[in-house]
């Protein structure tokens, strides 16, 4: 019996594990928190002291998602080829790797210096036949090597992974297309409105040459003794005004899809292939390609780079393009596209037949509008061209021996693709300012790297027609002031103070009060935040400066760091989606920070610290918890008692909150005082059981405003207390879950 002991505690400790596994993917589809579980899982199975979990890109190379024990800023920009290092060969051997004594292992043994002990696993985590990513971890706490058994625990957490992060990837996948399905309805309630305008505007220009048309012709008509040259000047006349009306057509046509350019398109990082392919998959496109038996093959190198763009225009430049050319096509013809990279971009369409000559001599050519047997082909590929050339894309067309070719040049606009990424994260960012503060006007302006003017660059509020028009001079009005003096503004009432009395801007805002805080790049302010009508009506107070401060030096940063070269598109698209779920967290969490924020700065303020100590606290205080939105509601909203595998996804929340902020903030300390707020003064909290003063200090004031807020607040699972019974719990526990001194400062404050 003895001898079975250890084969059934395997088996006991692989069911453990399924069950939690199990228990634990259900409570959430966000792949930071998916990703942070099964870590702990693999770290605390096997008692490693460090781990880490790589996720691999496009590019064949693997990166550290998430880690514990190793050096963050190294952990952010570690990449590895696949097929280098140890975690590298074991991403393209797909086979796990048990080492025991690394320096007695020949395919290892230079890497000793990584390791504190000289065992470690790494295993692939591969879905179906894709591979993901590598689960390491080293260094055991007990000094002794890993086990096969462990290493067998080590494979059932990564095969779980791979189900439960490619179930995550794929409802990333819909909630993006959800995304882009909404704006594609907004664009098209735009178009609604343009189509009108159009109409009403092509009516009103035309009237008055076809009025001196038909005046021209009546007279011709009626006028029996005309001699050579009236005829011919009425003859002028109507060519005049026929030419006029040409031009009318086509600056109207320009009109419906381009002339509130600046409105309309909107840049994004787009994939070329992916895009063609989802237009082919339409059912329309479907049908209509199935009806002349005509079949598309698409080749693109697997090295070609996204571009910018925006991503509703390149679709309907994909539909109009197909739906032009697909009447000159013959049945059973064959249209294929390829995508190649040289000096530009080349996207090539390619039938196998020519077109007859008069046909292909005026593609995409204006001329053709007025076709009566193919103005709606005509008009479709006459707007194509109009897409490409609102994105810089230069068409060349010709019959060829092989058949009718169309190349498509784009340049490659590594520049346009960053200004793509800025702009997308500038709109995110602003979502979650909007959010966090509770505003419902903010905007943020950039210099114009010609003129140094201030314009704006993404909005929440304003009418569209302000964005567009606003273009301030540097030193004139508030945000040209904060531009020039690099100093933030808080007004508490435009009407009241000095600077702006009698001054028209006080007719912009709803509420009298705003602020305006400039963006410093290695001390350069590049722009300005603009922040009023607060959602409460109230006006802004010191502390909201505090905290937007800290907001404005983290998009500046975020700005920089888009500029500086060496981002892959696969880093700007991990950049958005982080982003997305950053503003999706602090939406549901809407409501929960101003109470912590009023605490936080109450107990700040008696506090002998550091300016800069306070601003970050009070920040703290607003996006500490937010990772405890990526765990599913259920468990949050629990009434019963937590199980273990709830209790493990609920700890994983510090991780998940500086995974959701690692874009934006750029401070070592903020993200050691997040992971450690739930660390007790005793030593006996998480996520390391640290104690007394080695728990980073805005961690201990977190983590009794957490505590307070939780105890005098009703849960799920209880009522709430009242604050002398709040106060007297933390009295009670001072010393071992908190600071004793803290404690006392803060039953001051309350």
């Amino acid at each position: 019996m003895a001898d079975n002991a250890p084969a059934k505690d395997l088996c006991e400790k692989k069911l453990e594990i399924l069950q939690e596994i199990s228990s634990a993917i259900i409570l959430s589809d966000n792949i930071s928190a998916i990703a942070n579980i099964m870590l702990d899982l693999a770290i605390n199975h096997t008692g490693a002291e460090k781990g880490s979990l790589m996720l691999a890109n496009d590019q064949q190379q693997l990166s550290i998602f998430t880690c514990r024990g190793l050096d963050e800023n190294l952990a952010g920009t570690y990449r590895t080829a696949i097929g280098e290092g140890i975690a590298g060969k074991v991403a393209q051997s797909r086979e796990a790797v048990l080492v025991t004594d690394i320096e007695r292992d020949p395919r290892f043994a230079k890497t000793r210096d990584r390791y504190k002990t000289r065992s470690f696993i790494s295993c692939p985590i591969i879905g179906k036949t894709k591979l993901l990513g590598v689960l390491n971890i080293n260094d055991k706490k007990s000094g002794e090597p890993f086990s096969e058994d462990e290493l067998t625990l080590i494979q059932i957490i990564a095969n779980q992974a791979a189900i439960a992060l490619k179930n995550a990837f794929l409802v990333n996948q819909l909630k993006a297309k959800a995304a882009e399905h909404e704006e594609i309805n907004r664009k098209l309630i735009e178009a609604s409105l343009a189509k009108t305008e159009f109409l009403t505007r092509i009516s009103h220009e035309l009237r008055t040459p076809l009025n001196s048309t038909k005046g021209a012709v009546y007279y011709l008509r009626h006028s029996d003794n005309l001699n050579g040259g009236d005829f011919r000047e009425f003859m002028d006349i109507l060519t005049l005004e026929i030419d006029k009306m040409i031009n009318i057509v086509e600056n109207q046509l320009d009109f419906l899809r381009l002339e509130d350019e600046s409105r309309i398109l909107h840049r994004t990082i787009i994939n070329l292939e992916r895009a063609l392919r989802e237009t082919l998959d339409s059912r329309l496109l479907k049908s209509k390609l199935l009806r002349k038996d005509i079949k598309v093959r698409i080749d693109f190198t697997h090295d070609l780079p996204d571009v910018a763009g925006d991503r509703v225009m390149v679709a309907q430049f994909f539909i109009n393009l197909l739906e032009g050319i697909l009447p000159h096509l013959e049945a059973g013809s064959r249209l294929a596209f390829s995508g190649r990279q040289n000096e530009h971009l080349h996207l090539t369409m390619a039938t196998d037949r020519t077109l007859p000559r008069e046909t292909a001599d005026f593609f995409f050519s204006s001329r053709t509008l007025f076709d009566p047997e193919r103005s709606d082909e005509n008009l479709k590929l006459y707007l194509a061209r109009k897409s490409a050339e609102v994105h810089n894309w230069k068409f060349d067309f010709a019959n060829t021996d092989a058949g009718f070719i169309v190349d498509i040049q784009i340049p490659r606009g590594t520049r346009q693709r960053v200004e793509a990424a800025v702009n997308t994260t500038m709109d995110l960012f602003l979502d979650f300012v909007s959010e966090l503060l509770a505003v419902n006007t903010c905007s943020i302006m950039l210099s114009d790297e010609i003129t140094q003017d201030l314009v704006i660059r993404s909005a929440r509020g304003l009418d569209a027609a302000i964005i567009k028009k606003t273009r301030i001079r540097v030193g004139e009005r508030i945000a040209g002031w904060v531009a020039h003096e690099g100093k933030p503004l808080l007004v508490t009432d435009i009407r009241e103070d000095p600077r702006f009395a009698g001054s028209p801007l006080a007719a912009q805002y709803t509420t009298p009060s705003f602020m305006s805080l400039p963006l410093k790049i290695d001390g350069r302010t590049v722009g300005v935040i603009n922040l009023n009508n607060k959602k409460s009506g109230d006006p802004f107070s010191e502390a909201d400066l505090q905290v937007a401060s800290v907001l404005s030096e983290r998009i500046a940063h975020l700005i920089e760091k888009l500029h500086n070269d060496g981002h892959t598109e696969e880093d700007l698209r991990r950049i958005i989606a982080s982003f997305d779920n950053l503003v999706g967290a602090e939406r549901k969490s809407t409501g929960k920070s101003r109470r912590r924020q009023d605490l936080a700065s109450s107990l700040l303020a008696r506090l002998d610290i550091s300016d800069e100590q306070r601003r970050l606290g009070l920040y703290l205080s607003m996006v500490y918890d937010l990772g405890l939105m990526l765990i599913d509601d259920s468990v949050l909203g629990k009434t019963k008692k937590l199980s273990s595998s709830e209790i493990s996804t609920l700890r994983i929340h510090p991780h998940a909150t500086v995974d959701l902020l690692k874009d934006i903030e750029h401070t070592q300390e903020v993200r050691t005082a997040i992971l450690h707020h739930h660390e007790w003064f005793d030593g006996s909290g998480y996520p390391e059981g640290l104690k007394g003063e080695e728990i980073p200090l805005l961690s201990r004031i977190i983590a009794i405003i957490d505590a307070w807020c939780a105890m005098t607040e009703d849960r799920p699972y209880r009522k709430k207390m009242s604050e002398q019974e709040a106060l007297a719990e933390l009295r009670r526990k001072a010393g071992s879950q908190f600071d004793p001194a803290l404690v006392e400062v803060f039953a001051e404050v309350v």
